[in-house]
C-alpha cells in the first residue's frame, strides 16, 4: 500500500460545542506521559474513490480489520497483517455498504451495514456479515429493517445491532431476531456489558427544524424490557444541535456501572446519570479501550486523547490539522485509527516507543 508520512496542517478558528452539563476542565497535553511512532497506509480503492474508514476492530495488532464505504457509496473492507494492508472487501453480488465491525475472536467476526436498493425508490436493507476465517458470508435476517449502524456483544450466543428506523435485532442460539421497536427513532450506539445488560441511545429519524427541540434517549434492556435511564432535550439553534448530556456517537464500557460515551464530549456513566469527563474543540467519533482499560477516543481534525485512569491525556501529534478521526482500535502497546483528509481514506498507527 501507499505510504503517507504526514498530513497537511492549516489553520483553523477555535470554537467550544454547547452542552447543558457543566464543562469539565481542559485536560494537559500528553508531556512525554505516552510517546508514539507514527505510520500512515493508504487506503486504495481499485477504481480510484475516497475510502471512509467508518469502523476498526482486531484481535491483535497483528489482526485488524477496517471497514466503511468509499466516495461512490460502495463497500469497502480492508485487513492489516500487522505489516501489510490488505483490501479484501467481499463481492456479494449486490451494491452494499459497511458502518461497524465487531469480533470475538480471529476467526469469529461480525459486520454491519445496509444493502442499497434501487426499485421504485432507493432505499437500503439490513445487512450483517460474518467472518469464519476463511471468508465472509451473508447472514440470515427473515425479516429486514432499515441500515444497521452498531453492533456489540458478550459472545457469540448474545449479540445485538441496531441502527436507523428502529431496527433492532439479537442473535442468541445462531439465529437474528429482530425486535420490535419505535420506527420513528433511529437506534445506537449499543453497548452489551459482561453481566448481559444491553444499553443503547436513540434519537429522532429526522433532526428538529431549526428552532425546534427533540428528545435523544438511553436506554437499558434487562429481564426482558426496555428501560429509560435518561434523556437529553436536543436543541437546533442556528443550524446547529446543541443540549447533549450523553455522547451520540459511539459507546463503550467496562461493565455496566462505568460506561463512556463519545460525541460533543466525551461523558461517563457511572451506573446512575452521566456526567461530563472532557472535551475538545471538535466532536469525537469514536471511543475504545484495551484489557488494562485504558481508554482512546478521537475526533474531527485530528483530536486523540486517552485516559490513564486518573486524567484524559492529549497527544498532540496532529491536533490542529484537517484530517479527521473517524474510528480506532488500541492494543497494549499501539493504536490503529481510521482517518480521511482531502478525499483520501489512511489507518493511522501508532506504537509506543519503549
Amino acid at each position: 500500500m501507499k505510504k503517507n508520512s504526514h498530513f497537511i496542517l492549516v489553520g483553523f478558528i477555535l470554537f467550544i460545542l454547547s452542552c447543558d452539563s457543566t464543562e469539565p476542565p481542559q485536560p494537559p497535553d500528553d508531556n512525554s506521559k505516552l510517546e508514539f511512532s507514527w505510520t500512515v497506509d493508504t487506503l486504495i480503492n481499485p477504481n480510484g474513490y475516497g475510502v471512509v474508514p467508518l469502523s476498526i476492530w482486531g484481535s491483535s495488532s497483528k489482526n485488524t480489520w477496517i471497514a466503511g464505504y468509499n466516495l461512490a457509496w460502495q463497500a469497502e473492507l480492508f485487513h492489516h497483517d500487522g505489516t501489510i494492508l490488505k483490501r479484501v472487501t467481499p463481492d456479494l453480488g449486490f451494491n452494499y455498504s459497511l458502518t461497524s465491525i465487531y469480533g470475538f475472536s480471529s476467526n469469529n467476526i461480525y459486520c454491519t451495514g445496509y444493502e442499497i436498493i434501487r426499485d421504485t425508490a432507493l432505499h437500503s436493507e439490513s445487512l450483517i456479515l460474518h467472518y469464519d476465517g476463511q471468508s465472509w458470508q451473508q447472514e440470515s435476517i427473515y425479516t429486514k429493517g432499515g441500515a444497521i449502524n452498531y453492533i456489540h456483544g458478550i459472545n457469540e450466543n448474545d449479540i445485538w445491532a441496531c441502527g436507523k428506523y428502529g431496527s433492532l435485532y439479537h442473535k442468541t442460539g445462531g439465529f437474528w431476531e429482530k425486535i420490535s421497536f419505535d420506527e420513528k427513532l433511529n437506534l445506537g450506539p449499543i453497548y452489551v456489558a459482561p453481566g448481559g445488560n444491553v444499553f443503547m441511545m436513540s434519537f429522532p429519524s429526522i433532526n428538529p427544524p431549526p428552532g425546534d427541540s427533540a428528545k435523544h434517549y438511553f436506554w437499558r434492556y434487562s429481564n426482558q424490557n426496555w428501560q429509560i435511564l435518561d434523556s437529553n432535550t436536543i436543541h437546533n439553534k442556528e443550524y446547529r444541535l446543541i443540549g447533549y448530556t450523553f455522547g451520540a456517537k459511539a459507546m463503550w464500557g467496562i461493565h455496566g456501572s462505568e460506561i463512556y460515551s463519545a460525541g460533543d464530549a466525551v461523558y461517563n456513566f457511572n451506573g446512575n446519570s452521566w456526567l461530563p469527563a472532557t472535551w475538545d474543540d471538535y466532536p469525537y467519533s469514536d471511543i475504545k479501550g484495551t484489557i488494562n482499560n485504558k481508554i482512546f477516543v478521537v475526533g474531527n481534525h485530528g483530536t486523540l486523547r486517552y485516559f490513564n485512569g486518573l486524567d484524559w491525556i492529549r497527544v498532540a501529534k496532529y491536533s490542529n490539522t484537517i484530517v479527521d478521526f473517524y474510528s480506532v482500535m488500541p492494543f497494549e502497546d499501539e493504536i490503529f485509527i481510521g482517518a480521511f483528509q482531502l478525499g483520501e481514506g489512511y489507518v493511522v498507527r501508532g506504537k509506543v516507543v519503549k
